[in-house]
């Protein structure tokens, strides 16, 4: 009879031991993998993004433009700041000096960095853009071609204007542009306009931004264009992308 009951007792303390440690299991912290989801995450995202650039596709070219958007611009605090006080002033004079909030202050000396004068390029001349950058639909050859620069529709005569300071690299002709002019901005960036008559620059000159270089004339086209093409590292991005 002890034995049994021994044996019973022991049972009970084993259960009863069990029992504790499925209930304390509940309050257990679980393991917390948030990081490594956001780690995979991001991997993969910069996959994708890496896979459609180096693709060289429209899609590439698409995307390749949207990240550098979302990059110059996140970059880009001061400027933006700047020129919505210089506005705010100018149109509510006797409002509040918006410029003085300390919280403002303390936002542009801590994630601001200087911008980057090449970022703010000023537009060569004054037009409706009729052909963007990027891939177009071409009827002659039935087929999408790349537009590696922008076309803005402006009347023969028109001042055609630096977009930055730099020099001038070369002035020469084109098949297809007819004569063009091409500037050095340094940092690996030229910019090519094209379709120009009365060149008033030669090559070596150093130029201003906004400085007028030359005349918009005619090309072959029914109207008169500037053709406006801005290159990074020896390839062609896209022109707004740095107007502002």
């Amino acid at each position: 009879m002890t034995k049994l009951w021994n044996r019973l007792k022991n049972r009970w303390n084993f259960s009863a031991r069990n029992t504790e440690k499925t209930w304390q299991s509940y309050y257990e912290e679980e393991p917390n993998y948030t990081w490594l989801k956001k780690i995979i995450a991001a991997l993969a995202i910069f996959a994708l993004v890496y896979g459609a650039q180096a693709s060289n596709t429209r899609v590439g070219q698409e995307v390749t433009g949207i990240v550098r958007q979302v990059l110059a611009t996140q970059t880009d605090f001061v400027y933006y700041t700047a020129r919505t006080i210089e506005y705010i002033n100018r149109h509510w004079p006797n409002g509040a000096d918006i410029s003085g909030i300390p919280v403002l202050k303390q936002m542009q000396t801590t994630i601001s960095r200087p911008a980057d004068p090449l970022r703010y390029m000023t537009k060569p001349v004054e037009g409706q853009i009729v052909t963007q950058y990027g891939w177009q639909g071409n009827t002659a050859v039935k087929q999408d071609i790349f537009h590696e620069g922008i076309d803005i529709a402006a009347p023969a005569g028109a001042s055609v204007r630096a977009a930055a300071t730099g020099k001038v690299k070369i002035v020469t002709d084109s098949v297809q542009f007819g004569t063009i002019l091409i500037i050095d901005h340094g940092q690996n960036i030229e910019t090519i306009y094209g379709h120009l008559t009365d060149v008033l620059v030669k090559e070596s000159d150093e130029i201003s931004q906004g400085q007028v270089v030359a005349r918009v004339g005619k090309t072959g086209a029914a109207v008169s264009v500037l053709y406006f093409e801005l290159r990074e590292n020896g390839k062609a991005i896209d022109p707004l992308s740095r107007i502002k």
